[in-house]
């Protein structure tokens, strides 16, 4: 399963990269949801999870839907990747396959659909290499390359700017409410929304995500001339990273999974975690001064297990040890 995973995502990438080919962007959504099904019953049968419904007598085994995988799978996501978002946009994309009929010819609303799907194209290396150690990216490129849109698209400037009187397809507009009503609901919880929309540069390098701080999208009224509202918003990093040491603390409370919630125990998962070299997670001033976080992380400390907590703090107090031996030696010398 996930080697065909694999194969499966490779195939999907060669077909978008094929800007001549009919059909292009169906076909492709359908290889890649096969290929986040196929991938999330690996992941269930590594841990061996059922991926089977009950036998029924008389009819044939089934396995798990792609939304049932989903959800069984959700317990063996690595921390550093958060289901929430990853789900929805699979979700998304699933949508858009099952209703694909209803999108066509919407030739520019498919920047949304580059979007989405880049990210997941992301978010499927990301948990095919922390799970399997399996890297898609030294096969072929990662790229989706946007011939067909003549410059490279950018979905939230399209989301930005989808007001526009073309608009008046009911599924297109319903989609577009969708996308927003997720956004909202995901940083409502504290979840990274990059993870669920972003833009990224030909290297895969992250540039901007969708924040329903930075785009407000509303469909008034359920008529064929609905059309979205855009509200644009500047982001405060004091605002989105608001929280120190202590308040990420105080909201997880004094203990995580049964070990106390110290300053000690925070400090060994930053460093386990690699914490303040995520820039969804952690901001640290220019200008000096102390870090300062997300409130996402603490939905991240939480969702950890408690040998993740026990592993990184004997990590952390061999990292003491082995600092206070080398500043002795140091002192020596």
């Amino acid at each position: 399963m996930r080697n065909n995973s694999k194969a499966a995502m490779l195939a999907a990438i060669e077909v978008y990269n094929k800007p001549q080919m009919a059909y292009r962007d169906e076909c492709f959504s359908i290889l890649l949801v096969n290929a986040w099904e196929l991938l999330l019953k690996a992941v269930l049968a590594k841990n061996k999870a059922r991926i089977f419904y009950p036998k029924q007598r008389g009819q044939p085994y089934r396995t798990l839907s792609i939304e049932d995988a989903l959800a069984e799978s959700r317990q063996f996501f690595p921390p550093e990747i958060s289901h929430e978002p990853v789900s929805i946009n699979i979700q998304m994309l699933i949508t858009f396959r099952n209703n694909a009929i209803h999108f066509y010819n919407q030739r520019e609303f498919r920047i949304i659909i580059y979007g989405l799907a880049q990210t997941s194209i992301v978010n499927y290396r990301d948990l095919m290499l922390s799970i399997f150690n399996v890297d898609i990216a030294h096969e072929m490129t990662l790229n989706l390359l946007p011939l067909s849109f003549g410059t490279m698209p950018d979905p939230i400037e399209f989301l930005q700017k989808s007001n526009v009187k073309s608009y008046k397809n009911k599924a297109v507009a319903q989609y577009l409410r969708e996308i927003s009503q997720a956004t909202k609901e995901l940083e409502s919880q504290h979840f990274d929304t990059s993870r669920f929309l972003t833009v990224f540069t030909v290297n895969l390098q992250s540039v901007k995500k969708v924040a329903s701080a930075d785009i407000k999208v509303a469909v008034a009224g359920s008529a064929d001339e609905s059309e979205p509202l855009i509200i644009e918003r500047r982001v405060d990093p004091n605002i989105s990273h608001s929280w120190r040491q202590k308040d990420v603390i105080g909201k997880v409370g004094a203990q995580l999974q049964g070990i106390p919630f110290t300053t000690y125990t925070f400090q060994a998962l930053v460093r386990k975690y690699d914490i303040k070299n995520k820039p969804h997670l952690c901001w640290i001033p220019a200008a000096g001064g102390s870090a300062q976080y997300s409130p996402e992380i603490a939905s991240v400390f939480t969702r950890l297990s408690k040998l993740e907590i026990e592993s990184a703090l004997s990590d952390y107090k061999d990292y003491q040890r082995s600092s206070r031996k080398t500043r002795k030696t140091g002192r020596e010398a």
